[in-house]
């Protein structure tokens, strides 16, 4: 049998910024903070490389970190997007020191941050985010699943509306500071399918860019265009945070 630890309703208190630290009881957050520090997440720091350590487990606050997969010529995929929903170094909480990807901000922001071996040790006195983490776990393989599937099928325009739409989500703001270098660079597609797909965009009065910036312009506009796999992520997060109330309501 596993132990039953009662989970967060989906509206919590906002106290640090990051919604799983936000979900715990007093004690457990109190616990956490006292081990951890505020920092800042510069734009395209590597928290870790692939095939080195995991030091540092990391609670974004705001800002966004991506998971990347690393090919031998240089370049990459990107896997997963975390903001303030999740942490990032979560291989720790299953046993496993060394990474597998590249994590590196790509939105600058700030994050607490625990060494990770004291958050392991941490960790038996910590069962709300256990259970959150065990969660946070199927929704990044949710979202490696869906990128997976999306860049595969669907077009770059659908893809750059799905990434901007998420990086709006995860900021609570329409405008952020991203350049076409590196959305490409994530997508794994050229920068002058980037360009033409974001200037087509625009031209329908969607987005507004200017040098290393975009402005969501019309958001409804921007869901219309995007494929189905922003709803499907979206509601992966929102699941992450349900309670069993929740869910019982749902089935009503």
């Amino acid at each position: 049998m596993y132990d039953t630890v009662q989970l967060p309703t989906t509206t919590t208190r906002t106290i640090t910024g990051n919604r799983l630290l936000d979900a715990l009881p007093a004690e457990e957050l109190d616990l956490l903070r006292s081990h951890a520090e505020l920092g800042s997440l510069n734009r395209h720091d590597t928290l870790y490389q692939p095939d080195a350590p995991i030091e540092t487990v990391h609670f974004p606050v705001d800002g966004i970190v991506s998971l990347v997969c690393m090919m031998k010529e240089g370049g990459g995929v990107e896997t997963a997007t975390i903001g303030r929903e999740g942490m990032v170094g979560s291989a720790v909480f299953h046993g496993v020191y060394t990474a597998t990807q590249q994590a590196i901000v790509q939105v600058p922001g700030q994050s607490y941050r625990l060494d990770a071996e004291t958050f392991v040790r941490l960790l038996p006195q910590l069962p709300t985010l256990n259970a959150l983490l065990h969660r946070f776990s199927v929704l990044l393989f949710t979202l490696a699943a869906q990128n997976s599937g999306c860049n595969r099928k669907h077009s770059i325009e659908e893809r750059c509306c799905r990434w901007m739409l998420m990086v709006a989500d995860r900021l609570d703001r329409e405008t952020f500071e991203l350049t076409h270098d590196f959305i490409a660079q994530m997508l794994g597609v050229r920068r002058a399918s980037v360009t033409e797909a974001l200037g087509a965009l625009e031209k329908r009065g969607l987005i507004r860019t200017s040098r290393g910036r975009i402005t969501l312009v019309d958001r409804a506009g921007l869901e219309a265009s995007v494929c189905e796999c922003y709803q499907v992520i979206r509601g992966a997060v929102a699941r992450l945070f349900e309670s069993e109330s929740d869910r019982e309501r749902a089935t009503v």
